[in-house]
């Protein structure tokens, strides 16, 4: 890239906007990233330091706050309090934007009713990060995340930028609301558009994406590792040797906690060493429960509120074997944030799935049915030797195929080559 382009990434999602931001940096590269979530989990904070469990209720958090002596760099774009009588402040916006509107309404070929959708939702961008288009004229690539993609589009005109996928395509553009068809039009009007999720190429495909490149999910290796860990310590004061960890959240539909259950339960009582430690919250918590007490294992189950990545790493570290999916056939971003820390992880993947985004398959232990998690869980419990070689190839196969570095060199070709296509179209 030419020296001194600057690099802003819209959103933060998952963290995937701070840590691309993070790993550019590592490589010379001026990345900023606009967190412009509101929720705990979306925090950098979430990521690097130990949240207190009552920051979880902010709505906006404090610009400038040190979390366990962690503070934001400067390359963390910070985010203003929407002042009061925002309902006010934004029907004076809309009128005196009509002509802006109709603009944009001509321009992108919407109704009136997705351009007003539109302009609603940069406006309250821009109250939460300065002006929205300024703010992207500052910078030679910005990287629009999820439903962000469109920003891009409405806000700097004529600008070329990149999506990110992060499970965005698998529904959202197919929404019937002016956010869903949006969202499909910031994709499809993206120079490239990146994916995360193996399984979403089909509806990249569907949308006419012609330009789409498979990077993994932004994973430190270096921070997401084998060690020590005090959950262990209190695993043991409990009476457990066993520990189960499936920290997503409870979506049968997406994430298949019932199967999850299901096939834990034989694990859980043949074995009175063994509990399970699952994720609290999510639609289905309360089926979820239920199910537990259904089955006659709830006093085995141990319920876990969603836990800043800092502690989450220290669950990695004390658990025996990681649970992540019974559904999709692919993986996000907590199976290899498991095997780097060398844990077994069993979940539902397909491999041809993945064909075309790995020279080489993951070592996971594959189960899509109550069965297939019973017999997984049953094996791995009585065959520590078979857990350890797992681990070890699973954080060797992270270190070889889900590297940071790697993850930041094919954001870098990508910027290139929009650069040089930017160039060219200039010249021409």
């Amino acid at each position: 890239m030419p020296d001194g382009a600057r690099i802003l990434h819209l959103g933060n999602v998952a963290q995937n906007g701070y840590l691309n931001a993070k790993f550019q940096r590592r490589l010379g590269l001026l990345a900023d990233v606009a967190c412009d979530e509101r929720d705990a989990l979306a925090q950098p904070e979430w990521e690097e330091a130990r949240v207190p469990s009552d920051m979880g209720a902010l709505d906006i958090w404090p610009v400038g706050l040190s979390v366990d002596g962690w503070q934001r760099p400067e390359w963390v774009l910070p985010v203003r309090r929407v002042r009061r009588g925002r309902r006010l402040a934004y029907a004076a916006a809309l009128r005196a934007s009509r002509p802006r509107i109709a603009e944009m309404q001509r321009r992108l070929a919407l109704s009136e009713r997705d351009a007003q959708e539109a302009f609603r939702r940069m406006w309250l961008e821009a109250q939460l990060l300065g002006r929205m288009g300024p703010l992207l004229s500052r910078y030679d690539i910005v990287q629009a995340y999820g439903g962000n993609a469109f920003l891009p589009l409405v806000a700097a005109p004529g600008r070329p930028y990149v999506a990110f996928e992060h499970g965005t395509l698998r529904e959202l553009p197919w929404e019937d609301s002016p956010f869903g068809r949006l969202t499909a039009l910031g994709f499809r009007r993206a120079a490239v558009t990146v994916i995360t999720n193996a399984d979403v190429l089909e509806s990249a495909r569907r949308l006419g994406l012609e330009d789409v490149v498979f990077i993994p999910h932004p994973i430190d290796e270096e921070k997401y590792s084998p060690g020590e860990s005090e959950w262990r310590t209190r695993l043991h004061r409990e009476g457990f040797s066993l520990m189960l960890l499936a920290p997503a959240r409870q979506d049968w539909r997406e994430k298949g906690n019932d199967v999850l259950l299901r096939g834990a339960a034989s694990v859980l009582r043949e074995q009175a060493h063994a509990v399970l430690y699952v994720g609290d919250w999510g639609v289905d918590l309360e089926r979820s429960r239920a199910l537990a007490r259904e089955l006659g294992i709830a006093d085995r189950v141990r319920w876990l509120p969603p836990v800043p990545k800092v502690e989450l790493i220290d669950l990695y570290r004390a658990a025996d074997v990681v649970l992540d999916q019974f559904v999709l056939g692919t993986f996000g971003g907590t199976a290899p944030e498991a095997l780097a820390c060398a844990k077994p992880v069993v979940m539902a993947f397909d491999p041809a799935l993945h064909a075309w985004c790995f020279p080489e398959q993951p070592p996971i232990v594959a189960a899509a049915t109550t069965e297939d998690v019973a017999a997984a869980l049953c094996r791995l419990a009585t065959a520590p030797a078979e857990r350890v070689r797992l681990g070890e190839e699973g954080r060797a196969w992270v270190v070889r195929n889900h590297n940071w570095r790697l993850v930041a060199e094919r954001h870098r070709e990508i910027y290139e080559r929009v650069q040089a296509a930017s160039a060219s179209r200039r010249e021409s």
